[in-house]
């Protein structure tokens, strides 16, 4: 596949990477069209982790970018999906729309309880158009993107045995919380950690940071500071940084 067009579905479904629609979406409005490629929103999602519920709505933008097929250079003006598979067991993908046109906000929901740890490659069948100037719409595929989207199901445990020579955060516990919540992490190496907590407006409402030797440490996270609400949070040693959200309850 052209490795711009990889580009456009490989951050246009990364949104699958976080996994029954019950009900139509709404695209957020205030998901604004910044003409790059895989624009979403929001863009920081929470782990899947193994017999955890899960559901997560999003909002995306597809940019009408060029792309060059065999010499010749169309404008991307849509993308049809006839099918996404390979989903890991008890979870589901689904979009209000099967076809998107660039410049418009769509939305997809993405829910459901994993049944099964591990790695699943998800396999995205699709179409994609363009229309020259002056002339009729022309089909460009199928094509089938069987490694642009790779969702990980995690353990409990959090920590990947094959991952342990790498930086890695743990899912959130509990989440919602309404005092106090965990944040842990492992590092291979001696590091110092750091943690940032946001508000949806992107202003910092704490930081702390821990020196840590190898193996598995946490942040104990006290939000009684906060009001009730939905706050991201970031995790970050010397060379890595790991994003996700929270929600303080009452």
């Amino acid at each position: 596949m052209n490795r711009t067009l990889l580009l456009i579905f490989s951050v246009f479904f990364a949104l699958i990477n976080t996994v029954q629609l019950s009900g139509q979406c709404t695209p957020d409005p205030a998901c604004e069209d910044i003409g790059e490629p895989g624009q979403y929103c929001p863009e920081v999602f929470p782990p899947v982790v193994l017999d955890d519920p899960y559901n997560q709505v999003l909002t995306f933008i597809l940019p009408a970018l060029e792309y060059d097929v065999l010499g010749t250079v169309y404008t991307l003006d849509s993308v049809a999906v006839d099918s996404v598979k390979n989903i890991p067991p008890g979870m589901v993908y689904s979009s209000n729309s099967t076809g998107y046109a660039t410049g418009k906000a769509y939305c997809a929901q993405l829910a459901g309880t994993p049944t099964e740890p591990g790695t699943f490659p998800v396999e995205i069948y699709l179409r994609a158009f363009a229309t020259p100037d002056g002339g009729s719409q022309l089909e460009l595929g199928p094509y089938v993107d069987d490694t642009s989207v790779v969702i990980t199901v995690h353990s409990p445990s959090g920590i990947e045995p094959q991952q342990l020579d790498e930086f890695q955060v743990l899912p959130l516990a509990p989440n919602p919380f309404s005092e106090f919540t965990q944040m842990g992490f492992y590092t291979p190496y001696d590091d110092r950690i750091k943690l940032q907590v946001y508000n949806i407006l992107g202003e910092l409402m704490h930081e702390e940071s821990q020196s840590a030797s190898p193996g598995e440490h946490r942040f104990d996270f006290n939000g009684t500071m906060l009001l009730p609400g939905t706050y991201f949070y970031r995790v970050s040693d010397s060379k890595r940084l790991y994003t996700g959200k929270f929600i303080k309850s009452k």
